[in-house]
């Protein structure tokens, strides 16, 4: 028979003759067992998992398996554990399952009385679910303090009677992020957040230097970009498996680390066993359907306890994209992770609807006529050419889409696209690009232009645009047109004082929200800014000269202004592009808002919530996103061309 046992710390299994199989052996092979004599098989791993999976393979086949004892302490250990994480899952669904009114005040400790006295009744619920569920999620709109919210959880744990102890915070989040961890920790607690907290730099490198942080600070900022870089990731896990300290994680912005097969989300992976406790911080989960749930709350339950599953491939096929949706299998995942995130939503802050305003941006002939011969092109080479086969390529050919219909002239300034289009014969586009190049002004700009002759000045207006070259012509554009200061915050602009002091992405911010400086507007890449900013007590209007299928930028860069706090009702100026005013013929800017709807649906399902956000990723050929997503976005872009050119093609 069959044996099953654990010798030095090894997974042995002495397999009869008769089960040396090909299915059995392939099996063996793919869970980590090597042969190392005739019939015995080693595994070094000899966790729970490993051992439960073998019994459970060997009894579908229909194999005996004999358990040798030595594997049941480890098996009933793993009982032990299973049951108190559904005691602690238990205890969490029962306080997300309370009324807000039902919470008593709480003392904080280390918070002033004053910024105890300031949390508010609904905040509550959030920082007593953390504490109880020891890894946590916290899905809350921007505004709703949800920095205040993890600082309080943190400084609560300290003194949890109940273990895993912690007495260091590691917050991993964008550099935009930092000022707000600063700034909130001073108000909350009264003390200088330099003797404190640290941000993690490139000064920090050295091997020593990382590991000597902890001892000097409480709090370390570390920007996403440096968990994934080699020489920074190895020190963290080392500081994180300190003897001497013992850390609370917590990923700011966690959508940020959705995507399993990026470097984030593999560094995430990696860091996570290693912290005593942790909290994900985000109001979008899943700016792109469910598959940006698995990585995130792998990192709350490196052991799966999310239920999840250990294979995010698996996940994949059970909750893909649209046009695959499973809305069977998603309301179970739903249900399934509801008691492991709270979430404070637009209807409990009481903000008001925005208003969303379409300005319809009729195209001239020249700019017709090129937008028109790049659709043509993608609709006639998706099926068979090897070039829209790639990743790349599908995101590629959305954006020059969407710049066509935004601006013909940022197609110009793509070499590598010319050169392209030089290569494949099309010289007659090429020329149609570089003329417009020349100094056309597109239907967009041109709505743009006379929609500012209405407001400027009087206002204060941000302008969101995800290229930047229309950035760059916007801001000219308006500097010549009004004689007006215009503050530009895009990748290129340094971020804070210590890398540039005399132009950054911190001294514009300040200028254009101190009223009546004479900065009144600021145009944006949603990039480089939808996150960690409040602008709303500046600034209520906001004005989309394009959008992208990237959910994120959209819904994160509303809630810029869309806050508690606000003064007057937000305003959402959208430009869209069209063929004439009563030309019913649709175009990309159409598909792109009937996809994002699509996906903040989606989400809404999810978070029950219909005042949703979302979060920024740069649109570029290499940005970090799954796969599977542009798959599902390109599908659009087919399903459109196909309807658009269809009947073409058939005649």
């Amino acid at each position: 028979m069959s044996r099953l046992s654990i010798d030095e710390n090894r997974l042995i299994l002495d397999l009869d003759e008769e089960h040396r199989i090909p299915l059995i052996l392939s099996f063996l092979r793919r869970s980590g067992f090597r042969e190392i004599n005739p019939g015995r098989f080693v595994n070094r791993r000899t966790d729970a998992r490993t051992i439960r999976r073998t019994l459970d393979y060997f009894e579908l086949r229909k194999v005996t398996l004999e358990r040798d004892p030595s594997i049941e302490p480890v098996l009933r250990e793993d009982d032990v554990a299973r049951q108190n994480i559904q005691n602690l899952f238990q205890s969490a669904a029962e306080i997300k399952n309370r009324p807000d009114e039902d919470f008593e005040d709480l003392v904080i400790p280390e918070f002033l009385a004053e910024a105890s006295e300031q949390l508010l009744q609904y905040q509550k619920k959030p920082i007593l679910h953390g504490l109880t569920l020891k890894n946590s999620a916290n899905f809350s709109v921007p505004g709703s303090g949800k920095t205040w919210m993890a600082y309080a959880t943190y400084f609560m744990a300290k003194v949890d009677q109940e273990p895993p102890r912690v007495n260091r915070l590691l917050v991993v989040c964008p550099i935009a992020g930092f000022q707000v961890w600063e700034e909130e920790y001073e108000t909350i607690t009264g003390r200088r957040a330099t003797d404190h907290i640290v941000r993690l730099t490139a000064q920090h490198r050295d091997n020593q230097l990382i590991g000597m942080l902890p001892r000097n600070y409480e709090i370390i900022l570390v920007n996403y970009d440096k968990i994934y870089d080699q020489g920074y990731h190895s020190q963290l896990q080392l500081m994180l498996m300190s003897t001497e300290h013992d850390f609370y994680m917590i990923l700011d912005e966690s959508h940020r680390a959705k995507n399993f097969a990026g470097e984030t989300g593999e560094a995430v992976r990696e860091l996570a066993p290693h912290a005593k406790r942790r909290m994900i911080l985000t109001g979008t989960p899943m700016p792109n359907y469910h598959i940006g749930l698995w990585n995130q709350f792998h990192f709350l339950f490196p052991n799966g306890e999310h239920g999840l599953g250990n294979d995010p491939i698996r996940f994949l096929n059970r909750c893909p994209p649209p046009p695959k949706r499973n809305r069977r299998e998603e309301a179970r995942v739903e249900q399934m992770l509801n008691p492991l995130f709270t979430r404070i939503t637009d209807r409990q802050l009481g903000l008001p609807e925005p208003d969303v305003i379409p300005l319809i941006c009729p195209m001239d002939q020249y700019q017709t006529e090129i937008y028109e011969t790049i659709a043509w092109d993608i609709f006639q080479n998706h099926e068979n050419a090897e070039r829209f086969r790639a990743y790349g390529d599908f995101e590629r050919n959305m954006t020059y889409l969407i710049m066509a219909a935004t601006d013909p002239s940022l197609l110009g300034d793509d070499q590598e696209y010319m050169t392209e289009l030089i290569d494949l014969g099309n010289v007659e586009l090429v020329n149609r690009i570089r003329d417009y190049h020349a100094g056309e002004l597109s239907g967009k700009l041109d709505v743009l232009l006379n929609h500012l002759r209405t407001i400027i000045p009087g206002e204060k207006i941000i302008i969101w645009c995800n290229f930047r070259g229309t950035l760059v012509k916007v801001k000219q554009m308006i500097e010549h047109e009004f004689g007006v200061e215009v503050r530009k915050i895009d990748g290129t602009v340094d971020k804070d004082d210590a890398q540039n002091p005399f132009d950054n992405r911190e001294k514009s911010l300040r200028e254009f929200k101190t009223l009546d400086n004479g900065v009144d507007v600021l145009v944006a890449n949603p990039a480089s800014l939808a996150e960690s900013v409040s602008l709303h007590q500046a600034c209520q209007h906001a004005i989309y000269v394009d959008r992208t299928f990237v959910a994120n930028n959209w819904i994160q860069s509303k809630k810029r202004i869309h806050r508690i706090g606000m003064t007057v009702q937000p305003k959402y100026t959208i430009l869209k592009c069209s063929y004439g005013p009563d030309d019913p013929r649709v175009t990309i800017d159409s598909v792109v808002d009937a996809n994002l709807r699509q996906k903040e649906d989606a989400m809404n399902g999810f978070l029950t919530d219909p005042g949703l956000n979302v979060n920024e990723m740069e649109l570029n050929y290499n940005a970090i996103r799954n796969v599977n997503e542009v798959r599902g976005d390109f599908q659009d872009i087919i399903r459109y061309l196909q309807e658009k050119f269809g009947n073409a093609q058939d005649n």
